[in-house]
């Protein structure tokens, strides 16, 4: 373990040595720029210059990949287009954002087909794939690496073939199949170490380290992280050396210490370098696990001088929460379903140690259907397909089977066939769409027609209704106004006379002030009650201070103490004033008029009552009460109609009981 540890203290100084190294040239082709006679030369400037800073500044790389897009396009350079279209998108693709890096992969794979770059359509198809993976959607992306490998044998291309190989290996290792993860990765190093290709043989390695690293054969994969971390170093690839230390980092295991040590380091690389790379995320994760088996893990006592850890559980809880929160935040920045899958999961037994139990059970409930819908068995098979469907292609090419080339144009019948159908379908459903949009336009425009009706109607009504409160009102202030400043000037028979026509005109206001309350009884629908607990002596307390100048009746009230009704206050402010007031209008003529309200409870209802000493009410003027298409007017009692549509919306019973003399009235709530 201690030559591992020289090598990452030798490979750190080698970083800072080769940094220096590599912006010296950057300065140099930079400073060429001014220099250069023609623009194809200066294009080729900057794609040089863009791949240089890729690793070490991305926002100077996207720069200059911007001009050299800039410039190619002035050009009509499809070629240049479509290099500069990829850069952008490996760009695109390092910062998470995988919408536009598909966007310009899919541009750059366009005009090299038009083109006929067969190199470039592959690297294309093969950028798409990696924009798919970390997209966890394992059978796009497998499919689009199969194509581009397909493309790499057709212009025997081992770069290409051995990049195909790789990625390959990264699909089937992501789904657990390491087997054939391992028989294409060393397909892949064999090419690698053909061509002495250093930057390829090391992430060659790396994928092989991990694979082991999955096995649990640490052993191996210390022997290729360590292979790689060399390789990685002689190129200076940061993106590379933060990927070893961020794995090296969970091969401590329960030597928390140094596996904390190199995954903060990655994440101090990734810091520098890019912190929504897909390993950068999958680190900061890593971190929050490996404190969380810190502080499940009984046995383990900190170091008083490792501050990496802290001595009790619930920092060590906290700062495994602190970066599984972060790692899940940024996943879901990055459309990483697979990592916000996992870390999610994780942080479901974080909540549980937390005694958390209802969001551990509702992240872990995520965390299964998410790994359900990656790693089905549907999800398998679909990339079984694939594969399968590749060695097929290959033993048609090989053997030229005649019959299987006559069953492949079956098929391309059969497809031909389901096309047209397609098509067909897809024309009628159209045609549908197109029918049923005329006429539900036409279902509005009849709508729109109706409501501009109603609104005309409505603001009629208004104006006959303001023209008929007017008049009798002002003939009625007339009077008064006559009566107070010259109250001689009129004659008896004139007096008498003109208060019949006033009398007249109070009628009518009376009928049409009915009218209008019926009209906005009708709009009752639109509202609905707010339930609440109210006092019942609060109520009573209403019903004293509206009625308080009524003399002519006496007004008692009976109730328990702190008796509560759970309704809508206002709703029964209105229909306890209104039987009130219908009780007063019965009484006019009642000597020693009295009304008595009381409260009492059975059960669980509650009920309130209004009894009277007048002459009762007669059973067809309580027909409103309970019958919804009865007349109202001014005899035909609006208030009975108000009380039992206000009562239904609170569901609040009336009944109505005869006493010898008087009526009462009971509400059940």
């Amino acid at each position: 373990m201690r030559s591992f540890l020289f090598i990452l203290l030798g490979v750190i100084s080698l970083n800072v040595f080769s940094q220096r190294q590599k912006l010296a040239v950057i300065d140099s082709l930079v400073r060429e720029l001014p220099h250069q006679k023609n623009d194809t030369a200066t294009a080729r400037m900057y794609k040089v210059i863009s791949e240089k800073y890729s690793s070490s500044d991305p926002a100077k790389a996207k720069l200059y990949a911007s001009k050299g897009l800039a410039l190619t396009t002035k050009m009509k350079w499809s070629k240049g287009i479509a290099a500069f279209n990829t850069l952008a998108g490996n760009l695109y693709s390092d910062a998470g954002k995988y919408d536009s890096a598909m966007i310009c992969h899919q541009k750059a794979f366009k005009l090299s087909e038009k083109i006929n770059d067969k190199y470039n359509m592959a690297s294309a198809l093969n950028n798409m794939g990696v924009v798919c993976q970390r997209l966890s959607k394992s059978t796009e992306a497998i499919d689009f690496y199969f194509r581009s490998l397909k493309i790499g044998e057709e212009i025997n291309n081992n770069s290409l073939v051995a990049l195909g190989y790789n990625n390959i290996s990264a699909v089937f290792s992501s789904e657990n199949n390491f087997e054939k993860a391992l028989t294409y990765s060393f397909k892949a190093l064999k090419i690698r170490k053909d061509e002495n290709n250093t930057q390829g043989m090391a992430d060659v390695l790396c994928g092989i380290a991990s694979i082991y690293l999955h096995l649990k054969d640490s052993a191996k994969a210390g022997n290729f992280y360590r292979q790689s971390l060399a390789l990685y170093s002689q190129t200076d690839d940061k993106y590379g050396i933060a990927t070893v230390y961020s794995f090296i980092s969970v091969l401590y295991n329960k030597d928390y210490a140094n596996r904390l040590k190199y995954a903060l380091l990655s994440r101090q690389l990734w810091e520098g370098l890019n912190p929504l790379y897909i390993t950068a995320i999958t680190n900061t994760g890593n971190i929050g696990v490996a404190y969380l088996e810190i502080a499940r893990d009984k046995s383990f006592r900190p170091s008083v001088y490792d501050k990496n850890i802290p001595p009790d559980k619930k920092n060590q809880l906290f700062k495994a929460e602190t970066y599984l929160t972060e790692a899940i935040a940024l996943s879901k920045t990055t459309n990483d379903i697979n990592n916000e899958a996992y870390f999610t999961g994780v942080l479901a037994e974080l909540q549980e140690q937390q005694g958390d139990y209802k969001n551990a059970y509702f992240n872990f409930r995520k965390y299964e259907q998410v790994q359900d819908s990656l790693y089905s068995q549907e999800n398998k098979n679909k990339i079984a397909a694939i594969e399968s469907k590749r060695e097929i292609d290959m033993k048609n090419i090989e053997l030229q089977n005649k019959e299987l080339e006559l069953d492949n144009r079956r098929k391309q019948l059969f497809l031909l066939l389901g096309g047209i159908v397609f098509l067909m379908l897809t024309g009628g459903l159209l045609y549908r769409q197109v029918r049923i949009r005329k006429k539900t336009n036409a279902a509005l425009l009849q709508l729109n027609t109706e409501l501009d009706e109603a609104n005309k109607v409505k603001a009629k009504f208004f104006g006959i209704l303001s023209h008929d409160l007017r008049s009798p009102v002002a003939s009625l202030i007339t009077f008064l106004q006559l009566q107070k400043l010259q109250p001689g000037l009129l004659s008896q028979e004139q007096i008498l006379e003109r208060e019949n026509k006033i009398s007249n005109s109070a009628h009518s206001l009376l009928e049409t002030m009915e009218t209008m309350l019926l009209w906005s009884k009708g709009q009752m629908e639109q509202f609905k009650p707010s339930i609440k607990e109210v006092a019942v002596n609060d109520l009573f307390g209403y019903l004293h201070q509206f009625f308080k100048n009524i003399e002519s009746v006496t007004l008692t009230f009976t109730c328990a103490d702190n008796l509560k009704v759970k309704s809508d206050e206002d709703y029964l402010h209105t229909i306890m004033q209104n039987l009130t007031a219908n009780a007063i209008n019965a009484l006019r003529q009642t000597p020693d008029a009295r009304i008595e309200w009381c409260a009492w409870q059975e059960n669980d209802k509650l009920f309130l009552s209004v009894t009277d000493n007048g002459p009762g009410v007669k059973a067809e003027h309580l027909k409103a009460l309970y019958d919804d298409t009865a007349e109202s007017g001014s005899k035909q009692g609006l208030g009975l109609h108000i009380i039992r549509d206000l009562s239904k919306a609170i569901h609040c019973s009336v009944t109505v009981e005869h006493k010898t003399t008087g009526t009462q009235f009971v509400l059940s709530i």
